[in-house]
């Protein structure tokens, strides 16, 4: 009784903490589809992305809740919009992730789903690095401590994944259905995903969940907002979620506080190191066997003829010197 009473009060609570803003995005010249499939932060601009355009919004108010309840308008750029292209197919960014470097700069990581591949770009758009991705669908991706988290949502996995290869580090199933936005909050993973694929407007689809990467235990589940029932992408700011919605277009801020949970499953996994096996070509290694052991016998066979010619020779030389003895 008193969770469910508990779970009533972050209901009201949570209703009046959201914010939900249109991003029918503009500036001088250029646009971007409403509807921004990731986002991420870097301390001054909220940055967003879809299709393959990513753009830096400097006039976000991340001020008290209630704000910017229900406001529609233009944002402006802060800069000119990135873009990323490919020779092979047209990009689609699926999740971005900012790391921090010193000072006010740092470098933005960019998951491209339709290309298989993660890329490490300057907030100018120049490529840093390029990792290509054969086993893992980027559905969302975050950044802490030099590593890169990656929410699967073909697999229903979570992973940790080296930032020099793409190598895997750790690996997680998801305690969220189907994980379609992954985020940090400093201490804990926060996973937002669907209950199960397929269309829905109701936030009742929607699980957002607080994981400790090191024990793989939920720690927290965060109540999902009414207006969120798609996660596409999310930052946290400041003790806030700022989720994109993929079926309305909206990104939604809101409280980040939630219920423990009850969850005792550890969703960690031991990563096996793949076993080498030493593979014999049978056929190569009896041929080359055979080949030496014929080149030994020609050898042998060789040394004999000349053995051989040479006791003809002495026995010619002696019958020829008993000859002329005669």
């Amino acid at each position: 009784m008193r969770k469910y009473l508990t779970i009533l009060i972050l209901l009201i609570i949570s209703a009046g903490c959201t914010e939900q803003v249109k991003m029918d995005i503009a500036g001088v010249g250029e646009s971007i589809p409403s509807g921004v499939s990731a986002i991420t932060w870097d301390g001054k601009n909220l940055i967003v992305a879809k299709e393959g355009i990513i753009v830096f919004l400097d006039e976000i108010d991340t001020a008290t809740a209630g704000s910017i309840i229900g406001y529609e308008g233009n944002y402006f750029f802060n800069n000119y919009p990135v873009t990323i292209t490919s020779k092979e197919n047209p990009p689609y960014i699926t999740g971005i992730a900012w790391q921090q470097t010193s000072g006010n700069t740092g470098f933005i990581w960019v998951a491209d789903a339709a290309n298989k591949r993660i890329l490490k770009i300057t907030p100018q758009g120049e490529v840093i690095r390029k990792i290509s991705l054969t086993s893992i669908y980027p559905e969302d991706i975050a950044f802490k401590e030099n590593h890169l988290w990656i929410a699967d949502s073909k697999r229903n996995k979570i992973y940790k994944v080296s930032t020099e290869d793409g190598s895997i580090l750790s690996e997680y199933l998801s305690p969220v259905p189907i994980p379609t936005a992954i985020t940090w909050d400093g201490k804990y993973l926060i996973i937002a995903g669907i209950n199960f694929n397929k269309p829905s407007t109701s936030s009742d689809n929607v699980k957002i969940v607080k994981l400790d990467s090191i024990t793989g235990k939920v720690v927290e589940e965060v109540l999902p907002s009414r207006y969120i029932s798609y996660p596409a992408g999310m930052v946290w700011i400041d003790g806030r979620l700022w989720i994109s919605d993929r079926n309305s277009g909206y990104i939604v801020t809101t409280s980040d506080r939630g219920i423990p949970s009850e969850d005792k499953n550890n969703y960690k996994l031991d990563i096996i190191p793949p076993t080498v096996k030493k593979i014999e070509i049978k056929e190569e290694k009896q041929k080359e066997e055979k080949d030496t052991e014929e080149a030994k016998k020609a050898a042998e066979e060789a040394k004999r003829a000349a053995e051989e010619a040479k006791r003809a020779a002495e026995a010619a030389k002696k019958a020829f010197e008993l000859q002329q003895k005669k």
